[in-house]
């Protein structure tokens, strides 16, 4: 299982690139369309978020936790 990160900013994403954590910038129009990406593929197992990234998409990621079991989503 591999971590994965979306953040709403340039340099959380570049950080946790640096510790081998794949990351993206996503905008606010963009993240269910990358969230759809997250879920398909089955080797991510925690998903980081920004806050910003959840407030924008609460509901989809609530949504998300109380169905599934992986993603394990992690805000920072």
């Amino acid at each position: 299982m591999k971590m994965y990160c979306m953040s709403h900013d340039r340099e959380t994403a570049i950080g946790l690139k640096l510790t081998g954590i794949e990351s993206v910038i996503v905008q606010k129009d963009k993240i269910e369309a990358q969230i759809g990406k997250v879920l398909q593929d089955e080797n991510i197992g925690i998903l980081v978020i920004t806050n910003p990234v959840y407030e924008f998409a609460k509901q989809k990621f609530d949504e998300i936790q109380q169905k599934r079991k992986i993603p394990l989503i992690v805000k920072i």
